[in-house]
């Protein structure tokens, strides 16, 4: 009888937590929430939406539409079977083969799902009751679009954080994409050139509307006396992000903090071991080589850093970076004199981190899937609280439009469908429903469904894959293996990462960039190429002894070609990649409320615009934005202001 009792009161004792919670007994949601962008920032927002709601006590759903299949793939489990015995009621086939001959996989299998099996290539059925909307059917085919995610990298050119290696710094929204008056001169130089940011061979790139737009704006752009303060509140609403990094790790559950782990997270921090320097403690090794002024550049990131209070930045000779990191001991050998740097080489010690999006990501949306669980509708039936809805790229807004006010009422898709509220909400009272666009690297986006834009264009950028096979006595030798950084030649800033992974050297390089007007780059003309090759060099230059290891000889030394990264290729070590990144005229990010036929639209809002920042900026940028609805402090004001949708460059 006490045990029973004891059972009761602990069970009661955890009601409220429950509540509070996402779970599967609790009443509809009283919150909505339409994200329209499925990259870095879209799972960020759903995340912190998710967060507040729970914090509230109250139940929200959120529901994200990305127009790409970037997860969709990889193979998936078959369904399961209806007949006791499978194999001895058909007539099997042996083949190499046989498991991959019937059954479409990835996002051919989410296309076939969607056609009739009586059409050519179609698997589905409508005549069958509960056939498509059963539990086991919405979370299977959820899960094939969620978690396949192996073989990405052709069909994600749409998803530019899943196909980089970020880095987690204060000034990487600065680092790339040059800003005002640097950019007007840089768009005269040829990209294949030092510093250069043009493109002459790709039609359209130069003189689209768009690309007109943008460049006029940033000649007046140029000499806005706010250009500094905009810098310098870009690097505060940077740390500001990387403590929110940190503070996602911090407060997360076991999972959450394992998923982190899983993908390389290295935080951007001052370290917590204050005895020593060392890798994976908020700090990194950011080299500088081939630049006149190497030095002098190192001593002006060093006194960024430092007038933001990151007290451990210095200077590192090349036996510091030796001791710190052994697998750089090439390049201080080839880039010092008696134990001194050549003059234009340096090393820094500089606060920075990084993360892997490719493991992220899909593993963040399966946890936001799963942590949010699932309510009863009106009709008793169960229904997710997160949807990841891919292949959904939104062609229109529909909009209420009163005389004193504007809404959000619903999306149409290119497909021809359309999400009404009235039709979503039919059997649920939503109390609060709201939209936030994050389009990402879809340039203009704003602009073409009827919101204010300020003047836009992308900006391409390459990154490269390798993947070393190494034997299992060289995967003892470099089980320890690890680091991030930046790597800067003149013009040039490739984030870095470089780790032991799944039984191969992984090394990822991502940076270089190029405007490209509003046209969509494709990793086979001259500029892609070009940058994969100086990528590879590079990595050449700072790790030889892997390179060498990918050929078979020794690439120490050598300046590779066009035919050895087709080697490369071929035998599927590299994976090469060109997307774009999506810049206002002033470099700023643009957060915060949407307007259309200038009247502020009262359930919508944007975060985007971060252009190369979008991982290192992502918590940051959905916190400000998501303040523009309440009360918020002066700094955040600030950067509402510079961030409006609807500014324009104007002589000051």
């Amino acid at each position: 009888m006490k045990k029973t009792l004891l059972f009761i009161l602990l069970s009661l004792c955890s009601l409220p937590a429950r509540t509070h919670a996402n779970s599967a007994v609790d009443a509809p949601p009283t919150r909505k929430v339409s994200i329209i962008g499925g990259g870095i920032v879209g799972a960020l927002e759903s995340y912190y939406a998710y967060k507040d709601a729970q914090k509230d006590g109250k139940k929200i759903c959120i529901t994200i539409y990305e127009k790409g299949d970037a997860f969709a793939c990889s193979s998936a489990n078959s369904s399961e079977c209806n007949t006791s015995n499978t194999s001895y009621n058909i007539v099997s086939s042996l083949t190499s083969d046989e498991i991959l001959a019937v059954i479409p996989r990835g996002s051919d299998l989410v296309k076939k799902l969607s056609i009739p099996f009586s059409s050519p290539g179609g698997i589905g059925i409508e005549d069958v009751p509960g056939v498509n909307d059963s539990n086991a059917a919405i979370e299977f085919k959820e899960a094939v679009a969620i978690s396949a995610v192996a073989s990405a990298q052709e069909n994600s050119s749409t998803n530019t954080s899943y196909n980089i290696v970020p880095s987690l710094t204060i000034d990487e929204i600065l680092s790339v994409v040059p800003r005002g008056a640097e950019l007007v001169n840089k768009l005269k130089i040829l990209f294949s050139h030092p510093g250069g940011i043009r493109v002459d061979d790709v039609h359209g790139i130069n003189d689209s509307k768009a690309a007109k737009n943008f460049k006029e704006s940033v000649a007046i752009y140029g000499n806005d006396k706010n250009h500094d303060d905009r810098t310098h509140t870009l690097l505060k609403l940077g740390k500001m992000s990387m403590e929110l990094w940190q503070e996602i790790y911090d407060q997360g559950d076991d999972e959450l903090k394992n998923i982190l782990e899983a993908s390389n997270l290295n935080p951007c921090r001052e370290p917590r071991n204050d005895k020593t320097n060392s890798l994976h403690d908020g700090y990194r090794i950011d080299l500088i080589y081939g630049i006149p002024d190497a030095e002098q550049r190192a001593l002006n990131m060093k006194a960024d850093y430092e007038k933001l209070g990151y007290k451990n930045c210095k200077i590192l000779s090349p036996e510091e970076v030796v001791r710190i990191d052994p697998y750089l001991a090439d390049f201080c050998k080839d880039h010092t004199i008696e134990n001194n740097w050549n003059k234009d080489t340096i090393a820094l010690w500089r606060p920075g981190g990084c993360i892997d999006m490719h493991v992220f990501l899909p593993k963040f949306y399966r946890y936001l899937k799963r942590v949010m669980g699932q309510y009863q509708n009106n009709s008793g039936q169960m229904e997710d609280c997160f949807h990841l809805k891919f292949n959904r790229e939104v062609t229109a807004v529909l909009f209420d439009t009163q005389p004193d006010s504007v809404r959000v009422c619903g999306l149409q898709f290119k497909n021809g469908s359309q999400v009404l509220e009235d039709q979503q909400f039919q059997d649920q009272q939503f109390i609060d429903s709201k939209y936030v666009f994050c389009p990402g690297e879809a340039i203009g986006t704003l602009h073409k469904l009827g919101f204010h834009e300020p003047a836009y264009a992308a900006f391409a950028g390459a990154s490269l894959f390798l993947n070393i096979p190494i034997t299992s006595d060289q995967l003892q030798m470099y089980k320890t293996f690890s680091h991030c950084m930046e790597v800067h030649k003149e013009g040039i800033v490739l984030a870095w990462q470089a780790r032991v992974k799944e039984n191969s050297i992984f090394i990822g390089v991502a940076g270089t960039k190029a405007f490209y007007g509003d046209k969509q780059p494709n990793k086979n003309e001259a500029f892609a190429k070009n940058r994969n090759l100086v990528q590879l060099n590079m990595i050449n230059h700072v790790l030889p002894e892997f390179i060498s290891l990918a050929f078979g000889y020794d690439s120490h030394g050598k300046q590779l070609t066009d035919a050895d990264m087709a080697m490369l290729e071929s035998k599927g070590i590299v994976q090469r990649w060109v997307g774009r990144r999506s810049v206002a005229y002033d470099g700023f990010p643009t957060f915060g409320p949407l307007y259309c036929n200038n009247q502020r639209v009262t359930n919508a809002r944007c975060t985007t615009h971060l252009g190369s920042g979008g991982v290192s900026f992502g918590p940051a940028a959905a916190v400000v934005s998501r303040s523009s609805e309440g009360d918020h402090d002066a700094f955040i004001e600030k950067v509402l202001k510079y961030a409006d949708s609807r500014r324009v460059a104007e002589v000051n």
